[in-house]
């Protein structure tokens, strides 16, 4: 009786696996890096490229950058508008991705790009569907993803773009209640976000000043 209760319940398990292992696979993998010139001084505002399509990633003043991919990514490119294109590199799996640019490289436009095939508008933000939301591993990266005008340090978000003489974080409300913080809010149970500032945002008062982030949790 034992050993059938043993041998069913290793059944099981060997079933489970298969669908684990497809699981965790779909899962978005974080990479980041440096990006710099000959001369190892960091280069501002390249954009990454994954796959031939353009991101939305830039390097910060450090040339530093961060881009979240899926597993089945091919490989890896970078474009600054001083130095040109930086590619390929094959995507290996690894977290971090460095670029050096060199001298003799060429100097393409974006416009040589598209004619090349590559994808230079990178994909609207804000039109991430809910189905997707489980793929973040934080709240903090969803809504970094999601938003443009987002600057996020940590679980630290400023939007950019507010008439605030003292940026802050914004007002979060979550299922219709004010609360000072967002970090123990799993992106499995977010039904939906949305981003207000400008105008609307005046609708909050004085609290709606540096912009509102709106979350609504499945019920």
């Amino acid at each position: 009786m034992i050993y059938k209760v043993f041998l069913a319940f290793t059944l099981v398990l060997i079933c489970l696996t298969p669908l684990t292992a497809q699981k965790k696979s779909s899962k978005k993998i974080q990479v980041t890096g440096t990006v710099t010139d000959s001369n190892d001084i960091p280069i501002k505002r390249a954009v990454i490229y994954v796959d031939s399509v353009k991101t939305f990633s830039r390097t910060n003043k450090k040339g530093y950058y961060k881009v979240r991919i899926g597993p089945e990514t091919k490989h890896f490119m970078v474009f600054s508008a001083k130095h040109g294109m930086y590619g390929s590199i094959a995507y290996d799996g690894s977290k971090e991705l460095n670029f050096q640019f060199k001298n003799n490289m060429n100097h393409l436009t974006e416009s040589d790009l598209e004619d090349m095939g590559f994808t230079i508008e990178a994909p609207r933000k804000g039109t991430i569907d809910p189905s997707r939301f489980k793929e973040y591993g934080s709240i903090f990266d969803l809504i970094q993803e999601m938003f443009t005008g987002i600057e996020r340090d940590g679980e630290r978000i400023v939007v950019r773009g507010v008439s605030s003489f003292s940026p802050g974080p914004p007002l979060y409300i979550v299922d219709g209640s004010y609360v000072s913080s967002i970090a123990f809010v799993n992106p499995v149970e977010v039904k939906s976000i949305e981003l207000i500032k400008d105008g609307t945002a005046a609708l909050y008062g004085a609290r709606g000043a540096n912009g509102v982030i709106v979350i609504n949790l499945k019920k």
